[in-house]
């Protein structure tokens, strides 16, 4: 059996699989709490979507791999951080930021650490927030730590990385085509800013979704002109 049969042998195993599920949705249930008490203060809610998802054995070898490590199951649950993942959409960086601050008032678990692509995007344009919290599961009389990785961020940091994420797997991707992702990802930076801008004047939810159809319109044009 070599390493990836056996990290997949693991990783299908029942407990192990039902312990992150229960661990994704402690995590969703507080993004949930999170989002009535905005919605209690201002009106509105601001979580537009959730998602929850776990690494494929394959990605998790991938990931190792890229990182120098053996791939080996005990290694990758105590060296990835985000085997176990929930992404949180938001309408504007002034609500995840906002989600960023409460997110570890509470004593169900503890935050570890949270990098700022938001401010400090990645060199290829990528921005999201990133939360990594360690939750205490106690499951069939024992318990364990389970780490989950939080991800927030707009609806347009989201359509942008999902483009980036189909455009990297592709192999030898071409100089231009990178030159066009981060330019795109200047363009994303943009309209963050004015959905931002409509939101502190408005107040109105529709007028974003308005402006939301303008921004597809846009990066269409720029897609057809380049």
């Amino acid at each position: 059996m070599d390493e990836l049969e056996k990290l997949r042998k693991h990783w299908e195993d029942d407990n192990f699989q039902r312990k992150h599920a229960l661990a994704r949705e402690i995590v969703v249930n507080r993004l949930r709490e999170l989002n009535r008490e905005y919605e209690g203060k201002n009106r509105t809610g601001i979580c537009t979507f959730i998602e929850t998802r776990m690494k494929t054995p394959e990605s998790i070898a991938e990931k190792l791999q890229r990182k120098d490590y053996d791939v080996d199951f005990d290694t990758a649950v105590t060296a990835l951080n985000d085997i176990s993942g929930v992404r949180c959409i938001c309408y504007s960086v002034k609500e995840i930021y906002w989600i960023a601050r409460q997110i570890g008032k509470t004593d169900t678990y503890t935050v570890v650490k949270a990098k700022d692509y938001i401010r400090k995007p990645k060199k290829n344009g990528y921005e999201s927030y990133h939360i990594v919290l360690d939750i205490p599961m106690s499951y069939k009389g024992k318990t364990t730590v389970v780490r989950v990785e939080l991800q927030l961020r707009t609806m347009i940091m989201d359509a942008w990385a999902g483009m980036d994420n189909r455009v990297s797997y592709k192999k030898g991707v071409p100089p231009e085509m990178e030159r066009r992702i981060e330019k795109y990802a200047r363009i994303g930076r943009r309209l963050d800013k004015l959905i931002q801008k409509t939101l502190d004047d408005s107040k109105n939810r529709i007028k974003v979704w308005n402006l939301l159809k303008i921004c597809a319109k846009m990066l269409l044009y720029h897609e057809h002109r380049d």
